[in-house]
């Protein structure tokens, strides 16, 4: 009888295939993950041109409801059921066109990919401490986004003149919050003084209560502003084309964009171009700002520091310049 023997793998045959198998895994892996990588890419760059041509009959809608183009994604009603897409710049062209950037989908990352063209005017990019010209007078760039900004923050150069405040003075105003308040008694001899030496003054018959530490009834109940008057009346005579706004600085803008910190003393980021020995100046009060109460006025003294005094010191009369801040467009400047 012929002895049948049972045919097999060798451990080393096994070991062998193993090999074989891993090395095929090792190859065909990446090849795999690059294509499952790919698709999701196209998928997501899909998921961005819908975004964006659902931004651009959003457009043609609000088009036809209002009869004019909008400027800002945000006044759009977009319908858009895909996944979820955010994009950093969504921007409306000057021609009603759409360009997208920086882009996620479902919180992915599509590195480098646009919808659309920025075709967005570029302008000059200014530094803070730049002086530039307008119209015959100096200003100093005190923030400035860049190139895509459209206008640029800047603070007068030399205050506003005796003579100049006096043409532009006034009262009866509205209250807009800045630190120089007057009585209406404009026959009182300290205002006169003050108006005829062409300064900032503050008293105030308001605060009933003149003790430092006592604001009841200071804080929501001020009188007119005539400095605001003046600002406003200057802006107007001088500043012909492009404003935005006319107002005083703020100490949120001494503090953030012009180196003062939460410090109320010059430091070595302080530019000197910010205080003059010759004058104190003032700022805006405290109800545009996060530093300081708004109970408080504060100036810029001739030291290059911050001094701030209560609001409810009501027979404190001080005397304080008038630098105008004005935002302006970008392209009427000249340097």
């Amino acid at each position: 009888m012929k002895n049948l023997r049972k045919e097999g793998f060798t451990l080393i045959e096994l070991i062998a295939v193993l090999v074989i198998i891993a090395i095929l895994a090792l190859i065909v892996t990446p090849l795999v993950m690059n294509i499952i990588r790919k698709a999701r890419v196209a998928a997501d760059r899909r998921s961005i041109d819908a975004y964006g041509r659902s931004i651009e009959l959003a457009i043609a809608s609000y088009l036809l409801d209002t009869g004019k183009f909008p400027t800002e994604v945000s006044q759009l009603t977009i319908e858009y059921s895909g996944d979820t897409v955010s994009c950093t710049t969504e921007q409306i062209n000057p021609d009603s066109s759409i360009y997208l950037a920086d882009c996620k989908v479902k919180n992915r990352n599509v590195e480098g990919y646009t919808y659309g063209t920025d075709k967005s005017p570029s302008y000059t990019a200014y530094v803070v401490g730049n002086q530039v010209t307008y119209n015959g007078v100096s200003y100093y760039v005190i923030k400035d986004s860049g190139v895509k900004e459209l206008t640029v923050t800047l603070l007068k150069a030399e205050p506003l003149t005796a003579a100049e405040v006096n043409l532009y003075g006034g009262v009866g105003t509205e209250n807009n919050h800045v630190n120089m308040y007057i009585t209406n008694n404009t026959s009182s001899p300290e205002y006169q003084k003050a108006y005829d030496a062409g300064v900032a003054y503050y008293s105030s018959e308001t605060c009933k209560n003149y003790g430092d530490y006592d604001k009841s009834g200071c804080k929501l109940d001020y009188e007119q502003s005539e400095i605001k008057y003046v600002v406003d009346a200057w802006a107007k005579d001088k500043v012909l084309l492009g404003l935005q706004e006319a107002r005083l600085i703020t100490i949120d803008e001494l503090r953030n964009n012009l180196g003062y910190g939460s410090s109320n003393s010059k430091n070595e980021n302080t530019p000197s171009w910010i205080y003059n020995s010759n004058y104190s100046w003032w700022t805006m009060s405290g109800y545009n700002d996060s530093y300081v109460s708004p109970s408080e006025m504060w100036s810029v003294k001739q030291n290059g520091g911050l001094s701030g005094v209560s609001v409810c010191r009501s027979r404190f009369n001080t005397i304080n310049a008038v630098r105008p801040v004005i935002v302006l467009d970008k392209s009427v400047l000249s340097n």
